[in-house]
């Protein structure tokens, strides 16, 4: 996955924020936040990383799913677009996308399914992108460039530097 070494092959939720920096991503979600690579090494599960990207940021998790849900993605998206892809080792996946606090989008990447009933501002892109139909074509790499072209939120140089992190309990 170009430009996503950064994240774990098998197991992995990524979390895109349009227009929040690291500190501010993470403090939507109530937890303490530290910086860098503070601590990072102590801690087992529910650490979630945050990292610049261009127009956001971009929060990861290994092994984790905090951005699949709910109750993280509507806070996560209060005045703005988030878009998480989330995959686990049995291959199971999730591609989410919420507005200002509210479920727009969610499919399969692996298996999306048919057109029906998408909203007709994403069937394009995914279209294009080879995520309709019975098994995907572009898998998580194509879940991933969609999530750039939904949030407008891109990694760049330092997006491989975790800025913040904080540990959320789910």
């Amino acid at each position: 996955m170009s430009g996503y070494d950064w994240l774990d092959d098998d197991a992995f939720c990524a979390t895109f924020v349009r227009g929040l920096t690291p500190h501010e991503a993470l403090a939507r979600l109530g937890i303490e936040v530290f910086d860098g690579d503070d601590e990072e090494g102590e801690i087992d599960e529910g650490l979630i990383s945050a990292c610049l990207a261009e127009g956001g940021t971009i929060l990861s998790e290994w092994n984790g799913f905090a951005g699949t849900l709910d109750e993280v993605l509507r806070p996560l998206s209060a005045g703005t677009v988030t878009a998480s892809v989330f995959v686990n080792v049995n291959r199971v996946a999730s591609f989410e996308h919420y507005v200002d606090g509210r479920s727009v989008l969610s499919f399969d990447p692996l298996f999306p399914g048919d057109e029906d009933g998408i909203p007709e501002d994403y069937l394009a892109d995914r279209v294009e992108l080879g995520l309709v139909g019975d098994k995907s074509e572009g898998g998580l790499a194509a879940a991933l460039l969609l999530a750039e072209r939904i949030t407008e939120v891109r990694p760049n140089a330092s997006s491989d530097v975790v800025a913040a992190h904080g540990v959320l309990d789910y």
